[in-house]
């Protein structure tokens, strides 16, 4: 398993292009896995088509447009639709894929929705290629934290999936107070390497190597 954890979808900008295009090849059939979305927003399958749907989904363009830089075309891009997929389907999507995208959004909504999916063992021993942007690369920490923001009002230490387990995240950093001060309390209670990772920035974890490409801060004291 390789694993690729970033902020934002612009993993097809310069500053990895040139590294990641050795990783995502134009053979690679990706499966879009958008289970961190909130279900005030979103709680139909006709929510769902808003967002995602190729034709008009306000988010489908911004989550396929990086692979079609890698040569990847919409048609070796699946879908998981949560409120129609059968868990034996959404299994049989992620056999058959090379890549899976874990989208930005709500981490804990995308735990609770794979456990109820019965889909956490079949990600934890998938052989491809996981990207994670945002909450979608929180989750491959075995326990992530949540810093506050404007969807969560407080810290909180929440369970992930068992792949990543040397170190925790901070995405979208952006040297906030509140950013250092979550860190911080990592460095002091998990005794955990914290990797910041701003807008630019991702992390590429290869059998236990970990590189860091772009905007990406180690911190393993307290600042």
């Amino acid at each position: 398993m390789i694993n690729i954890l970033i902020s934002r979808y612009n993993f097809d900008e310069t500053w990895c292009y040139e590294r990641l295009k050795g990783i995502i090849n134009s053979n690679h059939r990706v499966l879009i896995v958008p289970l961190s979305f909130d279900n005030r927003k979103i709680s139909s399958d006709e929510d769902w088509q808003k967002s995602y749907n190729p034709n008009y989904g306000k988010y489908y363009k911004e989550v396929v447009s990086p692979f079609a830089s890698y040569g990847i075309r919409e048609d070796n891009i699946s879908w998981i639709n949560y409120f129609t997929d059968e868990k034996e389907n959404i299994i049989e999507m992620i056999g058959k894929s090379d890549i899976l995208f874990f989208t930005g959004g709500l981490p804990d909504k995308t735990m609770d929705r794979l456990k109820e999916l019965g889909l956490i063992k079949y990600i934890e021993t998938f052989k491809g290629i996981i990207i994670g942007a945002s909450a979608g690369a929180m989750i491959q920490t075995k326990e992530y934290h949540i810093s506050p923001d404007k969807d969560y009002d407080t810290f909180s230490y929440n369970i992930g999936l068992d792949i990543i387990k040397s170190f925790n995240i901070e995405v979208h950093y952006n040297e906030t107070d509140i950013q250092k001060s979550s860190i911080n309390r990592v460095l002091d209670e998990k005794k955990r390497i914290v990797y910041a990772i701003k807008d630019t920035g991702a992390i590429v974890i290869n059998n236990n190597h970990i590189e860091l490409l772009g905007d990406v801060t180690k911190f393993n004291k307290v600042i």
